[in-house]
């Protein structure tokens, strides 16, 4: 009978929860002397978004005794196998060990953007609710609306709700909760070929193994494998008064290949039989090297990196490669800002002197293979189904200057709208020309008054924002959305 382990369950502020193996190894003592003789330690690195470090998961394995060898799992150094204070111990059955993680919901603080029922409600009456907040066990606290007897509304704290007495209050759809899981399996009767596969709570049948999740950033992080990179690839358009002219951070060329995030080719080169590696843009502000080797010719364990980091090292069986192949998928996982910085606007549409950002982010991912039969000479890169050979040679951009444009222009070459930036306090009619006639914005009248005129920091919403990449590649998996 398989023995089943679960860790506590780790809250994420996001309400989408994915994961990025950041790094795989698999080795042996022939590989690494380091692991001890006659043992094999298999080593994930895998990044949880929304969460600041990565879950160090490690499974080792003593084959000193023939048929039955020991096992010790860690789990960001603290020993989940045995559990009692052995380091390693046989394996009886299989071993499961799951790892939950649960999401943010949508819609925290959002004005009665849900129902609740009370637990103990007589009859079955849903109220209008605002949920203030998610706690770590996964109830709620919420603020609900109690009908009064004499009419109107009355605002009741609710310091612990259930999930299961929550409601979407448009569709009355019941609250669900994004949970995934880790789940690690050491076989018994193969405890030298461990898997660990991510899949929804309670579910079994959507197990996807990680050795199908390796990512990397791009750019890539300043230092190390995780955190902000060198520079984020960003620009901006200046927006006049009147809407008419759009000055732009960068020329035409790198405009369009910024948008656009074609891969250009840079480089590459063999060295013999054991070693090749790319080099190539996406967009104008990253550069990446893909590299492949192998210790010897005899040596089956290949090592991949990935700007300069190891992603994988391990042999084909391990990451379930095509029979007679060494292959690995992987991607590439960015974002791109487009900063609009324009006048803001009445709710008429009236223009003010005062001004703010809005801005666009569009999130996107770059598939990519490695792989070669024996001879890494003749290792192919793909990225996006296309051969390296085949993307275009990185060239110096032809201006690298500011560029004016109108929206007519940006529209019809780009697909670009420029977006508002409303300020729902801000004087309108007669009082929105008095303040604009008598020392523009919030001057004038208005100035003299200031008890009649709202602070500038009491914006609170933007209108809605074209998408950023009309003539984005099919490959590009996009979310644009406007950040305050």
């Amino acid at each position: 009978m398989a023995k089943m382990r679960k860790s506590r369950t780790s809250n994420i502020k996001d309400a989408e929860i994915d994961f990025r193996v950041l790094r795989f190894t698999s080795h042996d003592n022939a590989f690494l002397s380091a692991v001890g003789r006659h043992s094999q330690e298999s080593r994930w690195l895998v990044e949880v978004i929304g969460k600041p470090e990565p879950v160090d998961i490690c499974v080792t394995v003593d084959k000193a005794i023939m048929g039955s060898p020991e096992v010790h799992v860690s789990c960001k150094g603290e020993q989940v196998f045995p559990t009692d204070s052995h380091q390693k111990a046989k394996l009886v059955n299989d071993f499961y060990w799951r790892w939950p993680f649960r999401g943010t919901v949508r819609g925290l603080l959002v004005p009665d953007a849900y129902e609740v029922i009370p637990e103990h409600s007589v009859i079955e009456h849903w109220l209008p609710a605002t949920l203030t907040q998610q706690t770590d066990d996964g109830h709620f606290k919420a603020t609900v609306k109690m009908p009064m007897v004499h009419g109107g509304f009355k605002a009741i704290e609710l310091p612990l709700v259930k999930a299961s007495n929550i409601r979407d209050a448009k569709t009355h759809m019941p609250l669900v909760i994004p949970e995934r899981e880790l789940m690690l399996d050491v076989p018994v009767k193969s405890p030298l070929h461990p898997t660990l596969s991510v899949t929804n709570a309670g579910a079994s049948t959507d197990e996807q193994l990680l050795t199908h999740l390796f990512a990397r950033r791009t750019p890539p992080p300043k230092k190390g494998l995780m955190g902000p990179p060198e520079k984020q690839p960003r620009v901006t358009f200046h927006v006049s008064k009147d809407r008419a002219k759009i000055n732009a951070s960068v020329g035409c060329s790198q405009l369009n290949h910024f948008l656009t995030g074609e891969v250009r080719s840079v480089e590459q080169h063999t060295e013999g039989k054991l070693k090749k590696w790319w080099r190539f843009q996406i967009g104008p502000f990253a550069e990446h090297i893909v590299q492949v080797e192998k210790r010897s010719a005899g040596n089956k364990t290949v090592t991949l990196t990935v700007d300069g980091e190891v992603l994988c090292e391990a042999k084909a069986e391990d990451i379930e490669s095509r029979e007679d192949w060494w292959e690995c998928h992987f991607r590439f996982m960015g974002e791109r800002y487009v900063d609009w910085l324009v006048h803001t606007c009445n709710s008429e549409g009236v223009p003010l002197d005062s001004m703010d950002t809005v801005v666009q982010r569009t999130v996107f991912a770059h598939f990519c293979s490695v792989s070669f039969v024996e001879d890494i000479s003749e290792a192919t890169l793909y990225i996006d189904n296309r051969e390296y050979a085949d993307f275009p040679d990185a060239r110096e951009p032809m201006s690298t200057e500011p560029t004016e444009w109108t929206p007519e222009a940006l529209g019809a070459s780009f697909g670009l709208m420029v977006p508002h930036k409303i300020d729902p306090d801000a004087p309108t009619g007669l009082g929105a020309v008095l303040a604009n006639s008598l020392g523009g914005g919030r001057g004038g009248l208005f100035g003299m008054f200031g008890c009649c005129a709202p602070s500038e920091a009491s914006v609170q919403k933007d209108d809605i924002v074209a998408g950023v990449d009309a003539a984005a590649e099919t490959n590009e998996i996009t979310a644009t959305k406007t950040e305050h």
